[in-house]
Order: structure tokens, then sequence, then C-alpha cells
């Protein structure tokens, strides 16, 4: 059965859900099917492809790291059957650490199935490089 997202902000929920439970289905669940999906991981390259996105989430949330996601929305549209939200990822993990925050954009498709991501990229926030945390930033 596949899972359906009634909106944009449910299948956001559940992509952040699925990252903080280090769930490698539900992550893929959110993902629409269609090879023309991109994620570009933070200083990543491009990745083209279910297959290559898939890859790169069994690689990342096997590594079982505990994270929490804090997002402040900075813009949301929505338009002709796709939703564009830019958000800051303010991350959190149990070493009490600090985390670079993330800038990342995420957008999703309207499908007969539901709303589902097709693109996600995420980079450092502007001047995180040049700060205290570089290196520390997580996904």
């Amino acid at each position: 059965m596949t899972t359906r997202f009634p909106s944009p902000e449910d299948a956001e929920a559940a992509f952040y859900r699925a990252f903080e439970r280090n769930d490698l289905d539900a992550m893929l669940a959110v993902w629409d099917e269609a090879e023309d999906v991109i994620c570009v991981h933070p200083m990543g390259s491009p990745l083209k492809g279910v297959r290559a996105v898939a890859q790169s989430w069994q690689e990342i949330l096997g590594a079982q790291v505990a994270m929490r996601f804090g997002i402040e929305p900075i813009q949301i549209t929505r338009q002709q059957g796709l939703a564009i939200h830019i958000v800051k990822e303010h991350i959190m993990v149990p070493d009490g650490k600090p985390v670079a925050p993330m800038s990342a954009t995420n957008v999703y498709r309207e499908t007969p199935a539901g709303w589902r991501m097709i693109l996600h990229h995420a980079s450092p926030a502007p001047g995180v490089l040049s700060g205290p945390h570089v290196g520390r930033a997580l996904h």
C-alpha cells in the first residue's frame, strides 16, 4: 500500500520524521518514483533518479545518527501542481554540540497518489562555512 500525502506540508512532515527515525521505507515513501527526482546533500553532487536518491538515503539513514530537526519556513510557493518550500533546518544531536544550520529547498509534485518530493537540496546556511561549526553539517 502506498502512503498518500494530501498536501505538500504532510509530505514534508513525513520526510523529516523519516529522517529523525532513520526509517528508509518511510523516507522512500515520500519521494516520487519518477526518474526526474534529484537530491543534493550538503557539499555533494546532484544525485539524479530514483535509484541514486534511494541509495544515498540508505547510506545516510543506515549510519543511525540520531538527529532532531527544527524547521523554519523561509518561503512557501504553490502553483500548478508544484510546491516549493525553502526552509532553514536547525539540527540537534544528542551530544549537545552545536550543528551548523542548513538551508534547504524541498520541491513537491502533486501526483495521482498524492504529493511527493521531487527535489531536496540542502547546503550550509549562509555564513556557516566560515564559522566555528565547519564540518558539523550532518546530512
